[in-house]
């Protein structure tokens, strides 16, 4: 599979004249909990020539596809991500530290996080994953089934949340390695995580499951608790810094 997905990155950047910069998967597979039919969910990073920048009509800073039974292809222009990276934006974070990268730079992915430690604040990043959070309940938590990978979706959100409450930085993309830093063993919430994690890997994608009533109840507290600063705060990003970095790569790869 990786094959094909260098075969494709090679088309894109052919079809699209972009310089694929890096790509890394995401979603379940990156965060260790695929399902057997899984996609692959391939996420890059582009850059085009300098003078596609210059243009009083820009190109659209995404390009999507091609898609397939089992291939999700998705890249977004570095301009876009150097916006979306000062706004705390957790998908972009995380695949910078995605533990599948398809195509390396790792001058990028080190001085994107390094941007981004030094020049943002991680309420925007708690703002970010307790919206993720919120908008899966809201959409997938609240029939009378659930899909095993939806409910693991709002609570890798919310583990994120408490990680970045507790130690002010990046969570890990792992899911495992998030829980088991931030739960006691012999907690309710441990044992059933274990359940919904062998659900998922074992079924496939749309299998649904009744109410875990222990995970409902999780869910619940996370969300009726006050969130004070982490959600209000909104301190100033500096700008400058995110600029230069911005021709710097362009100087780079052109």
């Amino acid at each position: 599979m990786q094959k094909e997905i260098l075969k494709t990155l090679e088309q894109i950047e052919a079809q699209h004249n972009v310089k694929i910069l890096y790509a890394c998967e995401s979603g379940s597979r990156a965060w260790g909990f695929p399902s057997p039919d899984s996609d692959y969910d391939v996420r890059y990073l582009y850059s085009r020539p300098v003078e596609a920048y210059l243009k009083l009509f820009p190109e659209r800073d995404v390009i999507e596809g091609p898609i397939d039974e089992v291939k999700d292809f998705v890249g977004w222009d570095l301009q876009k991500a150097l916006k979306l990276l000062m706004k705390g934006n957790a998908p972009l974070i995380e695949w910078l530290h995605s533990p599948i990268v398809y195509r390396d730079n790792l001058w990028l992915s080190d001085n994107l996080i390094k941007l981004f430690n030094h020049n943002s604040n991680f309420s925007a990043l708690y703002r970010g994953y307790f919206g993720l959070a919120m908008n899966n309940f809201k959409a997938y938590l609240t029939g009378e089934t659930v899909k095993p990978k939806k409910y693991l979706y709002v609570l890798r959100s919310i583990l994120a949340c408490e990680w970045i409450k507790q130690k002010n930085s990046i969570p890990p993309v792992l899911f495992r390695e998030l829980y088991e830093e931030l739960l006691l063993p012999t907690a309710p919430i441990y044992s059933e995580l274990e359940k919904l994690l062998k659900i998922k890997v074992e079924a496939k994608e749309r299998s649904a499951c009744a109410h875990f009533e222990i995970v409902d109840e999780f869910i619940n507290e996370f969300f009726s608790e006050s969130k004070g600063p982490l959600l209000s705060s909104k301190e100033p990003v500096n700008v400058d810094e995110y600029d230069k970095f911005f021709l710097e790569c362009l100087r780079r790869e052109n």
